[in-house]
């Protein structure tokens, strides 16, 4: 074993100098090698990605050759140390290319043959008929959230345009934003978790779920800004999640139900096609 061990030394400190194991190389020369294991020049050059550098091939070159002769090594210990029993693993690699044959011709007919098709009437229905799947584990909020030096903020101001609706509002908040906010934020009119809120704020509240039941702005300040959000509208923990904000998880747990169906049918089809065909025989 240390033969060997001096051998791979050799080789490694030969590869820094030399590119025989470079992709156009060609030949089945040994490389490097432990007990009756080798590696040989083609594996090598198989094993690095096309369309490197040379001083990249080199380093990964070494890197390769390095952890093939690790893993030899800890396969020859166990070799040595295990007894015949532990090494039968053939009843492991059988269950194994069971399990992965199974799962791709699986997949490979699932692909086929499942319908992905969902309407916005499939998506509701879910909704409706399974509301205990979407009850929140978060406060959630739709907001506008702006951050402004605290010199240049008007506080009464901006809560006149953040709370209004009409598009005149929206244009001077929006101008004002451009011109003095630090951080300004509709989150596209979308539901949020309300943490990503509170991050941004120093801390000036300890119950989320009071200050949220309480008032429809949630301002802070430190020395140098203050910080508002208003709150649209909100959730709480244990509320049933809105809609809008579950939609498409629902679009995933149809799909997934839809193929733990598919997969049982399939399963019972060829069962009863077996047993009908007298493919297979179970014994009292």
């Amino acid at each position: 074993m240390r033969r060997d061990f001096y051998f791979i030394l050799l080789i490694l400190s030969f590869l820094s100098g030399c590119t025989y194991f470079s992709r156009s190389s060609q030949g089945d020369n040994v490389i490097a090698s432990v007990g009756n294991k080798s590696l040989l020049r083609r594996d090598l050059a198989a094993a690095l990605p096309a369309g490197i550098t040379k001083p990249d091939s080199i380093i990964q070159a070494k890197d390769y050759i390095q952890r093939w002769v690790r893993e030899e090594l800890m396969v020859a210990m166990a070799e040595e140390n295990l007894s015949d029993e532990q090494k039968d693993v053939q009843r492991e690699l059988d269950e194994y290319r069971s399990s992965l044959i199974i799962h791709r011709y699986l997949q490979q007919i699932i692909n086929q043959k499942l319908d992905t098709v969902l309407t916005g009437g499939d998506i509701r229905q879910f909704y409706d008929l399974h509301p205990e799947k979407f009850i929140l584990d978060q406060n959630i909020v739709k907001a506008i959230y702006i951050e402004v030096p605290k010199k240049e903020a008007k506080s009464d101001q901006l809560k006149k345009w953040m709370n209004a609706t009409d598009d005149k509002s929206r244009t001077e908040l929006e101008k004002y934003s451009f011109q003095y906010a630090t951080k300004f934020d509709y989150f596209n009119e979308q539901w949020i978790d309300f943490s990503q809120i509170r991050s941004r704020m120093p801390a000036s509240f300890n119950s989320p779920e009071a200050a949220l039941k309480k008032n429809s702005f949630i301002e802070s300040s430190d020395d140098n800004k203050y910080y508002l959000a208003a709150i649209k509208d909100y959730r709480l923990i244990g509320d049933k999640a809105p809609f809008e904000f579950v939609k498409d998880r629902i679009s995933g747990l149809i799909l997934n139900n839809r193929k733990m169906e598919f997969i049982e049918e399939l399963q019972k089809n060829i069962y009863q096609k077996g047993k009908s065909t007298h493919q297979f025989k179970i014994t009292d």
